[in-house]
């Protein structure tokens, strides 16, 4: 099995102005996350919207980048789904399209108890030997240490956990409850960096569709030790866009697709419904935060 890590880009799902998908922007970004040095894709995550999409267009759009990377760098699938059937269904799909790993919240909109929860990941585990990624915040659902130590004995499929929580000091711990089993990664862009710190064998990150080579370098150098380096990078390049693209967790999609436009990446900004562009304001000051760092 493939070891996953280091830094995997969260895409965006590049859009026309219907809300179709933008192949050709799909490609170019493609292109430009990898020629930036990422380790890593991650398809249709919150990121790249695809809570919004069916599970035929998901289908599709994993086809279009898993053939497009054409093995340059591993590929994670996002089956997150509030019903378990359709997380299975997209974890059989997977593997015949061909990613490498899969990456999934547990279920949401109802809050489910640990059971449910646990019951949700099993059926991922049991129809795969691909990797699993699970989402350790994700939808506003936090897994519990206790869960954790149990997934960890049981769920052999499941190797590593994104950290979407204001909780640094959880990489620790998730690496003591499940004795090594589970893998932590960063998982929030704002605090990145910190987690690296840490201990985060891997990350996740949204912000490396706008700045793919910075999060790489800042990963590599944190692992190699070049703590005073890889600090320069986050305060003057990761830390100005990150505090005006992602201010919350209703913005950041905007946010980054407007980057991306501005910088010549894809073609439009458009957000599928109900998620909203951003206002002038956000507009303003994103724009001057890409400025500051030398994107425009």
């Amino acid at each position: 099995m493939t070891e996953i890590s280091g830094n995997q880009c969260l895409i965006v799902t590049p859009l026309n102005e219907d809300e179709s998908v933008d192949e050709e922007s799909s490609r170019r970004l493609l292109d430009f996350v990898i020629d930036g040095g990422v380790h890593g894709i991650v398809v249709h995550g919150s990121t790249g919207e695809g809570f919004l999409f069916d599970t035929d267009e998901r289908k599709a759009f994993a086809d279009l980048v898993i053939r497009h990377v054409n093995g340059r760098v591993p590929v994670g699938f996002c089956v997150e789904s509030a019903a378990t059937s359709i997380s299975v269904d997209l974890s059989k799909y997977a593997k015949k399209a061909g990613a490498d790993y899969l990456f999934t919240t547990a279920p949401y909109r109802h809050p489910y108890k640990g059971t449910g929860i646990f019951d949700h990941f099993k059926a991922i585990n049991d129809v795969t030997d691909l990797p699993v990624a699970i989402y350790d915040g994700g939808a506003g659902i936090e897994l519990g240490l206790d869960l954790i130590e149990q997934i960890s004995d049981q769920l052999p499929q499941i190797k590593y956990c994104k950290i979407f929580l204001e909780k640094p000091e959880k990489i620790a711990q998730i690496w003591t409850r499940s004795k090594g089993r589970i893998t932590p990664w960063a998982g929030h862009d704002r605090l990145t960096y910190l987690m690296l710190c840490y201990g985060a064998y891997g990350m996740t990150s949204a912000a490396s569709c706008v700045l793919p080579r910075e999060n790489s370098e800042m990963f590599s150098l944190v692992k190699a030790g070049r703590i005073d380096q890889a600090r320069q990078i986050y305060l003057s390049k990761v830390c100005p866009l990150n505090a005006m693209a992602f201010p919350n967790v209703f913005d950041f999609i905007a946010a980054y697709k407007q980057a991306l436009c501005w910088m010549g990446v894809i073609k439009t900004a458009t957000v599928r419904k109900p998620v909203t562009p951003l206002d002038a304001i956000m507009q303003r000051e994103l724009h001057g935060a890409l400025k500051f760092i030398g994107k425009l």
